[in-house]
């Protein structure tokens, strides 16, 4: 065979290895961003709080010398028009947060030490290399009141929880709904799945999801004496056993992790309740529109 002949067929051959690389690339859902992850950097999370019209104002150290977090001092910040604090840990690294922080929902003693002394109700969270500590400063009697502060520090919870979810993770929000013929139920799941380099270049994955669940009872919720239940999705369930319902039918179900985290994907419900049993399935709602309270 010719050199030329040699060259076009290496040439023939590295075509068709693109054009299957980038079509697994392509039928996976990655992304060019998702394969070519970077860090946050401080200004882009700070201007992103702003834009939600959460401004964050610097805050001096003094005072918040014990807020060391695994070798790592945070940012300090007020939102603006309260006195609620954010913490910014700007780990170098997705993979370094990971490894020494964690989840936001995986919490230990060292991390209790730090952050319980300034705020009892502190919330933390994570989005690929920062770890952002929400520390609201309510006071004990507004939290039993549940007055003016305490909604505003809700609002704000939820504002922040939504932030990192959707714009520093590019999660997203999910629901599922079902109906049987005495009973209803609605699960909001919330999840993120991203690809990451890590400090060598090596390819990581990071997912997370957490459902809320809602049921509803169509009869009397007086004549419920107790029932059991279970809602199962792809990769995992939860069940429980509860006595009452409030007075508009209502319960609500807890929280569970890693049920499931594609539109296409289905939970299961079954529940047992006055010698009745019934089931059904969950599809998600096109619209993603919320119809019971939680």
């Amino acid at each position: 065979m010719s050199r030329a002949k040699t060259v076009q067929s290496l040439a023939v051959i590295t075509l068709i290895f693109l054009m299957i690389a980038g079509s697994i690339g392509l039928s996976s859902g990655m992304t060019k961003e998702e394969l070519e992850y970077r860090p946050l950097t401080l200004s882009e999370v700070t201007k992103l709080f702003a834009q939600k019209g959460l401004k964050l104002e610097a805050v001096a150290r003094e005072g918040f010398e014990d807020t060391v977090l695994l070798g790592i001092e945070p940012e300090i910040f007020r939102i603006h028009g309260s006195e609620d604090l954010v913490w910014i840990y700007p780990f170098s690294s997705h993979r370094e947060r990971e490894q020494l922080a964690g989840h936001y929902w995986r919490l230990n003693d060292e991390m209790m030490a730090v952050f319980l002394p300034h705020s009892q109700l502190f919330q933390t969270l994570a989005a690929k290399n920062m770890f952002i500590v929400y520390c609201p400063l309510l006071d004990i009697e507004s939290l039993k009141t549940m007055g003016p502060d305490y909604a505003s520090y809700v609002q704000r919870s939820k504002a922040i929880r939504e932030l990192v979810l959707r714009d520093l993770n590019g999660g997203k929000r999910l629901v599922f709904q079902g109906e049987g013929q005495y009973w209803m139920v609605e699960v909001v799941l919330d999840c993120f799945g991203q690809f990451y380099k890590d400090d060598q270049g090596v390819l990581g994955y990071e997912s997370w999801s957490e459902a809320s669940a809602v049921a509803k009872y169509k009869g009397d919720p007086g004549q419920i004496k107790s029932f059991s239940y279970t809602l199962e999705g792809a990769y995992g369930s939860y069940s429980g056993i509860r006595q009452t319902l409030s007075s508009d039918g209502l319960v609500r179900l807890g929280r569970g992790n890693g049920l499931v985290g594609k539109v296409e994907e289905k939970h299961s419900f079954s529940i047992k309740w006055n010698g009745q049993a019934e089931a059904f399935d969950l599809e998600a709602d096109p619209f993603g529109m919320i119809r019971l309270p939680y």
